[in-house]
């Protein structure tokens, strides 16, 4: 939860798109910089997920969300980048059959 964070994550993305374009062509939605940007907007709403769910946490007043899984922060904190990124990652599979 840190800009370095951010940046960090942001490069990655990056190379994890060249790369597996290189190895398998058309195996991510989009051509070119439509398909980066996907990845990119996937990238920026894990992180709102995650800086959401912080905040009802903080908002609630308590540390976990769940005792669930004791010194993780809940389930929520588990799974909370990968809420607001699943409808839309799972949204192109329709017109990209190699997704």
């Amino acid at each position: 939860k840190s800009w370095e964070g951010v940046a960090g994550a942001a490069v990655a993305v990056l190379l994890y798109y060249f790369v597996v374009n290189r190895i398998r062509p058309g195996a991510l939605p989009g051509d070119g910089l439509a398909g980066l940007l996907f990845l990119e907007l996937m990238l920026a709403l894990s992180i709102v997920g995650d800086l959401f769910e912080s905040l009802v946490k903080r908002a609630a007043g308590v540390k976990d969300s769940s005792a669930l899984l004791p010194g993780h922060g809940g389930v929520l904190d588990r799974i909370d980048a990968l809420l607001p990124v699943f409808p839309i990652a799972l949204a192109p599979a329709q017109y990209f059959p190699n997704y």
